[in-house]
Formats: C-alpha cells, structure tokens, sequence
C-alpha cells in the first residue's frame, strides 16, 4: 500500500457517487481548496462497492473512506497531502431551542464513542 500523494492523484481520472453521502461533495472540495481540476468519469456509481468493482475494472480511480472498504485485503492507497494523510470529518449542528436537543446530543454522543 504506497501512499499517494494528492498532486499525483490529481492526474487520475475518478468515478463519483451521486451526493446523497458527501463524499462527491468533499472530494470536489478537496480539488478545488488545492485548485486542482478533478477529471471525471461520465457515469456515477450506485455506491461504495461499485467505486471499488469499478476501479478494479479499469474505469478510473475512486476515494473511499477507509471505513467502507469491502474488506481490509481490498486494493487502496492511503491519500496523502504534504505528507498527511487525508481525512473525512464530520459534524453535527443543530439549534439550542430544539426541541430534539437532548436525543440530538445523545445521538452525537454515541457516534462519537463508536469512532474508533
């Protein structure tokens, strides 16, 4: 598993999910932040394990998070930028008036203890 850095993986062509996850929403971000164009494939895949059927087929490159691998012997690189290793992160906001701030704010509890 060698590390690939983001400014080879810029040269890649990449197939995207539809937006329903983030993770097309992130990855266009993370090529715009480096202003860095993002070549597509034409077609979007259904999801998680078509990213990875579709890259093994040839069709182009695909980010996904680690965590949706389809086991852990799958083919990935880590991606890396200067060096670090590029991370998803996620948060939860919601108004303090909420009348669901308690279930919200246990909700938020318990994915925060489950990260691991």
């Amino acid at each position: 598993m060698t590390p690939l850095e983001l400014e080879e993986a810029g040269k890649e062509q990449f197939i995207l999910v539809p937006d329903a996850c983030g993770l097309t929403t992130f990855t266009t971000q993370l090529f715009q932040a480096h202003e860095m164009p993002l070549r597509t494939y034409a077609g979007e895949a259904a999801g998680y394990q078509v990213l990875q059927d579709w890259s093994r087929l040839g069709l182009g490159s695909a980010m996904v998070p680690r965590s949706k691998l389809t086991s852990p012997d799958a083919p990935h690189r880590p991606l890396m930028n200067e060096g670090r290793e590029v991370q998803i992160s996620f948060e939860a906001v919601w108004s303090a008036d909420s009348p669901l701030g308690a279930d919200l704010r246990h909700l938020a509890d318990n994915l925060a203890s489950a990260r691991g």
